[in-house]
């Protein structure tokens, strides 16, 4: 949501930095408005996800800005908190994804439902989506990575 926002607003991605985008928290919120209310957003932004867990240049570079922009802000935080953080990112696990999935699929807990892959849990209406039906990952996919 972020990257196509960004994209919408900085197309050459040339001139971004934290004085461009100004508060981030608000750059957020008003990416969030815009793919609350208008569905091709939603779809491209949607898509932008799947592109920047396949490594696509254009969106790496323009997650790497907003990471960037976000932990300058962070780092001030914890510097006056006297806090030290090692950073992993969700996206540190995003390599260990299709490992940990093909893990679960051999033990055959992955199923195909509607076009997605899942896994049902017992007791459970809903099963858990751990791919999308576009072939994106989720928080799930990222989770299960991170526990593996």
């Amino acid at each position: 949501m972020l990257i196509e926002f960004l994209f919408e607003k900085f197309p050459s991605l040339e001139v971004v930095n934290d004085q461009a985008i100004g508060d981030l928290e608000a750059f957020y919120k008003a990416s969030k408005l815009r793919f609350d209310s208008d569905p091709a957003f939603k779809e491209r932004a949607q898509q932008a996800v799947v592109s920047l867990q396949a490594g696509e240049e254009k969106y790496r570079k323009a997650w790497a800005e907003i990471c960037k922009i976000s932990r300058c802000g962070y780092e001030k935080v914890y510097e006056h908190l006297g806090v030290q953080l090692e950073e992993k990112g969700e996206s540190f696990y995003n390599p260990y994804i299709p490992g940990a999935l093909e893990l679960l699929n051999k033990e055959g807990l992955i199923e195909e439902s509607e076009g997605a892959r899942v896994i049902f849990i017992e007791g459970k209406n809903i099963p858990l989506i751990v791919v999308k039906r576009d072939g994106g990952y989720n928080y799930a996919s990222t989770d299960l990575a991170a526990l593996w």
